[in-house]
């Protein structure tokens, strides 16, 4: 069993004991091309990707620190992602693999074979992304007594957006938290707000930690229905 595998099987236990519907949605993983580049090129075909691709390099942004990134390339059409990093110059071995959109509504996820293959050939798993969606807007006063919410501003348009993000969480291994309205995001035909969790894994035996902490998060989002 990989590594993935192994997540989500620790998520679905999650999910019965708690009455809960986590799911994973990005993972992303940190290797050294030296090892792995030539096992990843027989996947399927790496495009680089133009810088001045604003839609697609706008995303890596988000998932990167931007100063990292020396270069990109994405597997076919796909949302899975390598990045060159300058985190180890001079010798420029570093990457980060990013696979997203693996909960979706308006489009096909990444084949789950070739996540599959991809982490089989990496061996691990850096961090990861756990979602869970409400079908109405979700109570953010309640979580704005507990955490600072920083809404987005987006300059193109000069308005704040329906995106927040509690930055500082000050819960181990549990990074950030982002909250969308994923309706809006991709045109869904329904009433779908996101709450998306960045969780990192130095042992996946603790992951029942962050999940727990997320679960008590959410619920302060709930709404009576």
């Amino acid at each position: 069993m990989d590594i993935l595998a192994e997540i989500q099987n620790l998520i679905n236990e999650f999910n019965l004991s708690s009455e809960e519907n986590f799911d994973v949605d990005s993972i992303r993983i940190e290797f050294s091309k030296q090892y792995k580049l030539e096992k990843l090129q027989e996947v399927g075909r790496w495009c680089k990707i133009n810088k001045n691709d604003k839609r697609i390099m706008d995303k890596l942004k988000r998932r990167l620190d931007t100063d990292e990134i020396t270069s990109a390339y994405q597997l076919e059409q796909h949302n899975i992602y390598y990045y060159n990093s300058n985190k180890d110059k001079p010798k420029y071995r570093k990457a980060m693999m990013v696979i997203f959109g693996m909960k979706q509504y308006h489009k096909d996820p990444p084949p789950q074979h070739i996540v599959s293959k991809i982490v089989s050939i990496l061996k691990d798993i850096s961090s990861i992304d756990i979602c869970k969606d409400f079908l109405y807007k979700p109570n953010l006063e309640k979580l704005k007594q507990r955490f600072y919410l920083k809404r987005y501003f987006e300059k193109k348009i000069k308005t704040y957006t329906d995106t927040y993000y509690i930055n500082e969480t000050f819960i181990t291994m549990l990074e950030k938290i982002t909250i969308y309205d994923k309706q809006n995001k991709n045109n869904l035909d329904f009433t779908c707000w996101r709450f998306e969790a960045l969780i990192f894994i130095p042992n996946i035996k603790e992951l029942a930690l962050p999940l727990h902490e997320f679960k008590q998060i959410t619920d302060l989002a709930k709404v009576e229905q």
